[in-house]
């Protein structure tokens, strides 16, 4: 079996381990199979086309398997719930995998894409599709530091902590 073969099949093994670099399992090889609940697993060969609703936002609805915690979309997913913990009343959106598989900056009043589309609306697939692209562009992917900015944010946190000190 050659690799792109094995990439249409299956998962790769985020910790590398095994043998092989890519391994085809299924959502019951995992050991929470059973008892879980979760919209996207990452063993399901189809996650890109689920989404997940935040209204569902107990810990059950995320992936629990310590194998695939450090995915960006379980991150995010982990995120998206702690940011809307306390938040009160009924949600009506949802976030695509592609939206949650992207390390973005997660605030409090963090909105997906609404379930209903308004009712003027004829095509309510490209109306989700344009949706889906203008909330990507509103949510960049935080930008990595360069070692230059790290030294110079910590002259300027130290600066600032010295003249609140004096």
């Amino acid at each position: 079996m050659e690799t792109t073969e094995d990439i249409r099949k299956g998962y790769v093994s985020p910790l590398g381990t095994g043998t092989e670099t890519f391994v085809t399992r299924t959502p019951k090889d995992c050991p929470y199979y059973d008892n879980c609940s979760a919209n996207l697993c990452p063993l399901d060969s189809i996650v890109s086309n689920r989404i997940w609703l935040p209204e569902e936002n107990d810990t059950y609805e995320i992936c629990r398997n310590s194998e695939f915690a450090d995915l960006q979309f379980i991150i995010t997913q982990k995120k998206i719930r702690k940011a809307l913990r306390k938040r009160t009343g009924e949600r009506d959106d949802y976030f695509t995998y592609d939206m949650l598989n992207r390390d973005i900056t997660v605030k409090s009043g963090i909105r997906g894409i609404p379930s209903d589309p308004p009712d003027n609306v004829k095509d309510s697939t490209a109306w989700y599709e344009r949706r889906e692209k203008l909330w990507l562009a509103n949510h960049p992917e935080r930008k990595k530091l360069s070692m230059e900015e790290i030294q110079r944010r910590k002259v300027n946190m130290k600066t600032m902590r010295e003249g609140i000190e004096k």
